[in-house]
C-alpha cells in the first residue's frame, strides 16, 4: 500500500507562511526509510551521543529538548545523515505553502466557505498532488494518507477532504486517513524534516520573491530526490479569485 506522512509548518496564529509537507512513497521504499531512521535515533553521530527517543527538526536546530548542548556542527551532520536515509528510500517529497495574510485578505466570502482558510487549501493541495503522483508513477491499488496530530477543526477538514476524493478516486483506492504522533511514527519524523525545510524557503520567498534557496539541506534534498514544492503568493492568489469570478 501506498502511504502518505504529513505534517504542518507555521499553524500558529502570527506565522507569515502556512504549510503542509511530507514524504509518500511505496510500503517497501517507506520501510526502509523506517528502518535506517531508526537505526540513526539509536546511535546518532555513529554512537558519539546518547540515543534519541524522537527528532523534531525544530529542537534540534534549537539545541534544545534532547539536543540540549549539542553544537550547530553536531547538529548539522546528523541533519544531514537523516536527510541521506530520506534521499536513499527513494520517497517523494511534497509541500504546499500559501501566505496567510493575503489569503485571509483576498479570499472571501462563498469563494472562502468552498475554499477554507490557508491551512485547509494546503491540506486540499496535498491530496490533489499526491494523488496525481500516485496515478502517474505507481501502480499499487491502495493508498493511506497519515497527518501529524492536528485540531479538532483541522482534522474535520482533513477528514472531510478525504472523503470527498475517497467518492471520486478509483485508483489508487484511498483506504484510509489517520492522525498521530511523531513520537511513536518515524515516517512523520521525516515529514517533519521536509516541512521545516521548505517552510524556510517559502518564508524566503514571501520575503524576497522567487530566489534560490539559501540553505544548502534544502538544495541538497530538492535536487536528489523526486520533490514538488509550491507557494501560493499574493499574486497566484489573486489569480485564481479572478478565475473563479468569472
Amino acid at each position: 500500500m501506498l502511504g502518505a506522512y504529513l505534517d504542518d509548518s507555521g499553524s500558529h496564529s502570527t506565522s507569515d507562511i502556512v504549510i503542509t509537507a511530507g514524504v509518500a512513497g511505496t510500503e517497501w521504499r517507506l520501510e526502509s526509510l523506517e528502518k535506517f531512521w531508526r537505526k540513526e535515533l539509536a546511535q546518532p553521530l555513529e554512537s558519539l551521543k546518547p540515543s534519541l527517543k524522537r527528532f523534531h527538526m525544530a529542537e534540534c536546530q534549537d539545541s534544545r529538548g534532547e539536543f540540549e548542548r549539542w553544537t550547530r556542527t553536531e547538529t548539522d551532520y546528523l541533519c544531514h545523515r537523516l536527510g541521506t536515509v530520506i534521499i536513499d528510500s527513494g520517497v517523494m517529497a511534497y509541500g504546499m505553502a500559501c501566505s496567510r495574510k493575503d489569503w485571509d485578505e483576498l479570499v472571501t466570502g462563498d469563494i472562502r466557505a468552498v475554499w477554507g482558510d490557508p491551512e485547509g487549501m494546503c491540506i486540499t493541495n496535498c491530496f490533489t498532488k499526491l494523488i496525481a503522483w500516485a496515478q502517474q508513477f505507481t501502480f499499487d491499488p491502495e493508498m493511506r494518507f497519515v497527518f501529524d496530530n492536528r485540531t479538532k477543526e483541522v482534522e474535520r477538514r482533513a477528514r472531510a477532504v478525504f472523503d470527498a476524493f475517497q467518492r471520486r478516486i478509483e485508483k489508487p483506492r484511498l483506504a484510509e486517513i489517520s492522525f498521530g504522533s511523531s513520537q511513536k511514527n518515524l515516517h512523520l519524523q521525516a515529514a517533519d524534516m521536509v516541512a521545516w525545510e521548505f517552510y524556510q524557503y517559502a518564508n524566503d520567498i514571501l520575503a524576497n520573491g522567487f530566489v534560490d534557496a539559501k540553505r544548502p539541506q534544502y538544495r541538497r534534498l530538492a535536487s536528489n530526490m523526486l520533490w514538488f514544492g509550491q507557494i501560493a503568493t499574493r499574486q497566484s492568489i489573486q489569480r485564481i479569485m479572478d478565475y473563479a469570478r468569472k
